[in-house]
């Protein structure tokens, strides 16, 4: 039994990887913060007291791991490791649907100490695998997720696709996704570097579309930080391609920008959605593919311009109107911020999501 000031605060067991988050004791004696994925350990803030187990440490761990969990196809090491903390956890948390399921098969077969907590799990992928799955891999998602007492997912348009699954709606739940306000923040003094900015590794990006545009623009700098090899076609001269920076130099770019434009593909979930807010944060002007997923995340005119889905020529008529207009980005960028501040934050999205494991446990 816990006792103690924090005796009654709910435990969480945070099944994900991280850089070692510290204890409350530890941070409370003055040991830097380390942050954790999605900003998971401001839950230690918020009234919970969040438990974690390291990945695996040391080049002879990893290797038997990695052979074990290569074999098996699932994440096996942390689950087993975690488990003296989840006899005296309240809820498990897994962050993202590897580190679910097989915490969710042990479940289903009553095995403990997991068959006794509940178990969530944060779930960015499994909606839009779903869409091209044959019925057998789809029905072996809907058993894992059997196991899983909640789902969650950062768009709405993804509780129909579970639901075509046979997954109960009861389990899906829909939380808006968010940033840190206080790191992404304008800088009024930063000087202007780039015209038209974009970044981003992932598959959702739908640079094709935007290079078109840009042809269609040739007085206009474009400037894409993206994986070397991302972009394979020639470029027009008025596009230069980077590689991807790291955080403050991110930052400082969306800073730097006259327009931020996010190009993607229309996925199940919101691909695109982290640059979308951090340049919001930064109070700078986005334009953004209009898809089922990403609608949620701006209203087109006033907190982001929609752009037309896999049309340069829609792209372009979007980027040389924010162009011609420097009041309609001002405009657009400070609404922007504003929504960050009072809503698609990551203090919002933990609060929320907290208070759904706590009560249903």
């Amino acid at each position: 039994m816990r006792t103690g000031a924090d005796a009654t605060d709910p435990r969480i067991l945070g099944l994900f990887d991280h850089n070692g988050i510290l204890s409350r004791k530890r941070r409370l004696a003055g040991a830097p913060r380390v942050p954790g994925p999605y900003r998971v350990d401001l839950l230690d803030e918020l009234g919970y007291e969040l438990r974690t187990v390291l990945p695996a440490q040391g080049r002879g761990h990893r290797k038997v791991r990695d052979v074990i969990e290569h074999r098996s196809g699932l994440d096996i090491d942390m689950a087993v490791r975690a488990m003296p903390e989840a006899w005296r956890a309240d809820a498990v948390l897994a962050m993202f649907e590897r580190r679910a399921q097989f915490v969710a098969r042990l479940r289903r077969r009553g095995i403990a100490p997991y068959a006794g907590r509940p178990l969530w799990a944060v779930s960015c992928w499994w909606a839009e695998e779903l869409r091209g799955m044959n019925r057998q891999d789809s029905a072996r998602i809907a058993r894992d997720i059997e196991g899983i007492d909640g789902l969650l997912v950062f768009s709405t348009n993804q509780q129909e696709i579970f639901a075509e699954t046979g997954v109960p709606a009861h389990k899906i739940h829909s939380i808006d996704f968010g940033v840190d306000p206080e790191f992404y923040s304008p800088d009024p003094t930063a000087a202007r570097r780039f015209q038209v900015f974009s970044a981003g590794v992932d598959r959702g990006r739908d640079f094709e579309s935007l290079i078109g545009a840009a042809e269609l623009l040739p007085q206009t700098r474009f400037d894409i930080f993206t994986q070397p090899g991302r972009i394979a076609r020639n470029l027009p001269a008025n596009v230069t391609l980077h590689s991807p920076v790291d955080i403050v130099a991110h930052r400082d770019n969306l800073r730097a920008a006259d327009l931020v434009v996010v190009p993607t593909h229309d996925l199940a979930y919101p691909t695109g959605q982290s640059v979308l807010l951090e340049a919001s944060g930064c109070g700078a002007c986005v334009a953004v593919t209009s898809t089922k997923a990403m609608n949620q995340y701006f209203e087109d005119g006033v907190t982001a311009l929609a752009m037309p889905l896999h049309d340069p020529e829609g792209i372009a008529r979007v980027i040389e109107r924010a162009q011609s207009d420097p009041a309609l980005r001002e405009r657009v960028g400070a609404n922007a911020r504003r929504a960050v501040v009072e809503h698609f934050n990551f203090r919002r999205m933990w609060t929320e999501i907290g208070a759904l494991i706590t009560s249903a446990g």
